[in-house]
């Protein structure tokens, strides 16, 4: 039987924090989907939307009355997030980009792990009957 993990290539990984933090190059390949970039915007949509339906709910209002609020509010609330998702994007692009800037100017304090075996890290077991 295969094992789970090839312990060949779990050796060779670079553990370094500066690695770490830095995306490989097939990133964009296992990171990313067809859904990411309309999920903020559809539900801005249905939370602005929804809001309004909400309120004319509680206040006894036909369900077709106020189309045009519901939609713009939906409106409303797909823009706000969609520029959302664009402002915290850029902002932890940025936080990533302090962080490795940081390790690069103190490596020293950024050293490699010591690489154990799960056996090392735990003592030894002793059954108490």
């Amino acid at each position: 039987m295969k094992p789970i993990v090839d312990y060949e290539v779990a050796a060779t990984v670079d553990p370094t924090p500066i690695k770490l933090l830095t995306p490989g190059t097939d990133f964009q390949k296992y990171h990313t989907s067809w859904l990411e970039d309309k999920w903020f915007p559809f539900m801005g949509f249905v939370l602005g939307a929804g809001s309004i339906w909400y309120t004319y709910t509680i206040n006894r209002r036909p369900f077709y009355s106020g189309i045009h609020v519901k939609l713009g509010a939906g409106i409303v609330g797909a823009t706000a997030l969609y520029y959302y998702k664009q402002y915290r994007t850029s902002y932890l692009a940025d936080k990533d980009a302090m962080y490795r800037h940081y390790i690069q100017l103190h490596p020293e304090d950024f050293q490699a792990p010591e690489r154990k075996k799960v056996g090392e890290l735990f003592k030894e077991w002793v059954p108490v009957r």
